[in-house]
């Protein structure tokens, strides 16, 4: 390859890593579920690196992790009463099938369903991940879940089936994990399903740590490293004419 080429593509490219590729302004979007869930060691999000990260279980009887609210429903011992409720398995303290000892979170008409909302003034910005958990509603039941953007724009949507059993005395067999992570910022999930009640647990949400930014002092090595390297070649070139 010619010298000068060859030493204007090592720039080029450098100037890429160092400016950011363009392709990179584009938000990347992953979605997760639905999944079997019986503890927080099944999220995916379990082994993430964040810059922070929040789990809402419900345990406390209420919804009170910050930066997050709902437009409906509320906490299910508190507005369905003290029994029968479908908490995540392990919330209890043991994995045996049974959710009905724990808590979670419940709206009556499953249709309309419930939209948790995320405040960046309160997080310091908004989630990069977000996902909960559907442990039950109407029998065999389909579930919606919806992911929105920075700017209140659906980025995500998907309506499935085939794991909603046709019982409601907190069985976790059929508990799934529905989630995503994208990298321009969550405003809001939202699920429903489509007979019956609804309960969810296990909202969890978080905001992607930050990628280490190279020191003033490397910039400037790097391009005085190329500096030379174009001097080199075009010095090789300047020979051989």
């Amino acid at each position: 390859m010619n010298t000068r080429l060859l030493s204007r593509l090592i720039v080029a490219g450098a100037l890429c890593a160092l400016t950011g590729f363009a392709g990179s302004a584009y938000a990347a979007l992953a979605t997760f579920g639905p999944t079997p869930y019986l503890s927080f060691a099944d999220s995916p999000f379990a082994s993430g690196s964040f810059s922070y990260f929040h789990l809402e279980n419900f345990e406390d009887h209420l919804l009170n992790t910050p930066g997050v609210s709902a437009d409906v429903g509320g906490v299910t011992s508190v507005v369905f009463g003290p029994t029968i409720h479908d908490s995540v398995d392990a919330d209890d303290g043991i994995i045996d099938g049974s959710g009905l000892l724990g808590d979670s979170y419940f709206t009556g008409p499953g249709a309309a369903g419930i939209r948790f909302t995320f405040s960046a003034a309160i997080l310091g910005s908004l989630p990069t991940s977000a996902g909960l958990v559907w442990t039950d509603g109407g029998f065999g039941t389909s579930v919606t879940f919806t992911v929105f953007g920075e700017n209140g724009q659906q980025v995500f949507t998907t309506t499935l089936s085939g794991f909603a059993d046709n019982s409601n005395n907190g069985e976790t067999a059929e508990d799934r994990f529905f989630g995503a992570t994208y990298s321009g910022g969550i405003s809001a999930i939202f699920m429903s399903n489509a007979g019956g009640g609804m309960e969810v647990d296990h909202l969890q949400y978080g905001a992607a740590a930050a990628a280490a930014v190279p020191e003033p002092e490397t910039y400037a090595m790097l391009l005085a490293g190329l500096g030379l390297l174009g001097f080199a070649a075009r010095r090789r070139q300047h020979q051989r004419a």
